[in-house]
């Protein structure tokens, strides 16, 4: 069935613009498509003559994309663009399921970049390796069977390397192995990351597995060159770029426990501190918003905790920039200056997340997003 579908669908593509006519692509992605490499690849799809829809959540695996699955939020970024749309938000109180985006997308190709969050499934100690190992292929599987019997092709971007200390190399050609055999049994394609990228830098003084904007534009380079190559459309051109990670802040005082998913667990519900603003997003012109309120995601570092039950040495804060079109005194703080907020998870205020968001900060997803406490 695949080989008839792929030749279905790359039959007579001698030009760009037919390509476009006949190729629909749905791009799925994890935490590592948030910045640079999902827009680069996003816009390098989009610059080459697919129709693009685009759904990233951070900390997605397959349990959030499937129907047979419990219907999840994602709490830590994410960005969906379409044709005709564009949302990037904070939080969302469901990710969609990848059987109503095919329906709603009806694309040729299915494009799937994740991994990472998969590792802590595959290494599991509440039962034996085996069923590990079974849990991730049925995963694999099921995915790819919704994308087959939807009649498209799957495209599975592998996981690109992660530092050694993190993850084992043992542990990462495991997930590879695995996701290469069940994404080849349906006749699908993957792109192996781990060919070329290699994570060089200190760990745990960066987390081991997010690219800095310049190591991922080179990652998606290399993927959307293969992509196009296995569509039959002239390849984008591409830069040389050695991938590596680019530090993130010092490590924090203790960790809070993870689900395995990606998302952190007990947090302060909330928290007072003395801060300092170090950087903070970029913000448009107010009055072309597709919303009349935005809100912007800054970075400070901690001068004291107030409270004492703060764990990390810096916080992003989304803040209100925008309101009813109109700067607000926020959008005009400047970098170095210092204030003291009581603030709470960004989740806390589910209205929010229909607000839009200015986030061109470097990804780290260490730490979690605050908001200012409402009176």
């Amino acid at each position: 069935m695949g080989s008839l579908l792929l030749a279905a669908v790359v039959a007579g593509m001698g030009a760009k613009t037919e390509a476009a006519d006949r190729s629909r692509v749905l791009f799925l992605g994890d935490s590592l498509s948030i910045g640079a490499f999902g827009q680069t690849f996003d816009s390098a799809l989009r610059s080459s003559g697919f129709q693009v829809h685009t759904v990233v959540a951070g900390g997605a695996t397959p349990y959030y994309w499937l129907k047979s699955y419990q219907t999840l939020p994602c709490t830590i970024g994410f960005w969906e663009k379409s044709e005709v749309s564009e949302r990037r938000v904070g939080y969302v109180r469901a990710v969609p399921k990848l059987e109503d985006l095919m329906a709603d997308a009806k694309p040729n190709v299915v494009v799937v970049q994740t991994g990472i969050n998969l590792y802590a499934t595959l290494r599991s100690k509440r039962r034996p390796k085996e069923d590990n190992v079974a849990e991730v292929r049925s995963l694999i599987d099921q995915m790819c069977y919704a994308i087959a019997d939807a009649g498209a092709i799957s495209y599975w971007v592998l996981p690109p390397h992660s530092h050694e200390e993190r993850y084992t190399k043992e542990l990462q050609d495991e997930l590879a192995s695995i996701m290469r055999e069940v994404v080849t049994k349906y006749e699908g394609t993957v792109f192996e990351s781990q060919k070329v990228t290699k994570f060089v830098d200190p760990y745990p003084a960066t987390d081991g597995i997010h690219y800095g904007p310049a190591e991922a534009r080179g990652w998606a380079e290399k993927v959307s060159s293969h992509f196009n190559a296995f569509m039959k459309v002239a390849p984008p051109a591409t830069t040389k770029a050695i991938v590596r990670a680019v530090p993130l802040q010092s490590p924090p005082k203790e960790r809070f426990s993870d689900s395995g998913t990606g998302e952190h667990q007990d947090l302060p519900d909330e928290v007072a501190l003395r801060i300092k603003l170090e950087t903070k997003s970029g913000i448009g012109n107010a009055s072309e918003l597709a919303y009349a309120n935005a809100l912007g995601l800054y970075e400070y570092q901690v001068v004291k905790d107030l409270r004492g039950n703060y764990p990390f040495d810096k916080i992003r804060i989304a803040q209100g920039i925008i309101f009813n079109r109109k700067l607000t005194g926020a959008a005009k703080a400047e970098v170095g200056s210092e204030t003291e907020l009581v603030l709470v998870p960004f989740t806390k205020y589910k209205n929010l997340s229909s607000w839009q968001m200015f986030d061109d900060l470097r990804p780290n997803f260490e730490i979690p997003i605050y908001t200012p406490k409402l009176d």
